[in-house]
């Protein structure tokens, strides 16, 4: 049942971020990942709370970039180019950065209260935060070739704004699909009772 939950999220992870990944990046680049980035802490919440292993995160953002290439790759003729392969990468740095604050959420929710959305957020914020650094360096100095011509030819100060803001972005639209799911959830079981 685990290996089966885990490749379904991980395959609709994967649907999700070259279907909606797409129309988000024809729209703005910059909201594509501060949207994109939530539906994949959903997607590996849920791996993790059908799992209860921590490895099923990882598992799971691996699935689901698997998945995208592999659908990238059939829709561009069987080629494949750093287009297919940033956004791949990034899910599975996501799946890497996000281990501890899933855990971290999960433990809360057990914990009872309402408010136990607030500490994991932060947390999410600081792990969103470092993973867009190390992502967006990486991609940046791959298409520039070296670090002098990335800081020659970068905006760093528009670049850092748009940053903290995708950043806080994330962050907000992870809490509020976390408490709507627990206010459905909620809703659900006190219809069955």
């Amino acid at each position: 049942m685990r290996a089966k939950s885990i490749l379904k999220y991980g395959a609709l992870w994967g649907v999700f971020e070259i279907t909606l990944g797409y129309l988000l990046h024809l729209l703005n680049s910059s909201l594509a990942s501060a949207i994109l980035i939530p539906i994949g802490v959903l997607f590996m919440w849920a791996a993790y709370k059908s799992s209860k292993k921590w490895w099923s995160i990882p598992l799971v953002s691996v699935i689901a970039a698997v998945s995208r290439m592999v659908i990238y790759t059939v829709i561009n003729n069987f080629t494949c180019c750093s287009e297919g392969i940033f956004p791949t990468l990034a899910i599975v740095l996501e799946g890497l950065a996000f281990i501890y604050p899933i855990i971290f959420l999960e433990k809360e929710k057990k914990k009872g209260s309402f408010l136990f959305v607030f500490k994991p957020i932060l947390l999410f914020y600081v792990a969103i935060l470092v993973y867009m650094v190390i992502f967006k360096s990486v991609a940046a100095v791959t298409k520039w070739g070296d670090l002098n011509t990335l800081l020659a030819e970068y905006d760093i100060k528009k670049e850092l704004i748009a940053l903290f803001l995708d950043t806080l972005i994330s962050s907000a639209l992870i809490g509020i699909a976390i408490v709507l799911q627990e206010i459905f959830l909620l809703i659900v079981y006190h219809k069955y009772d």
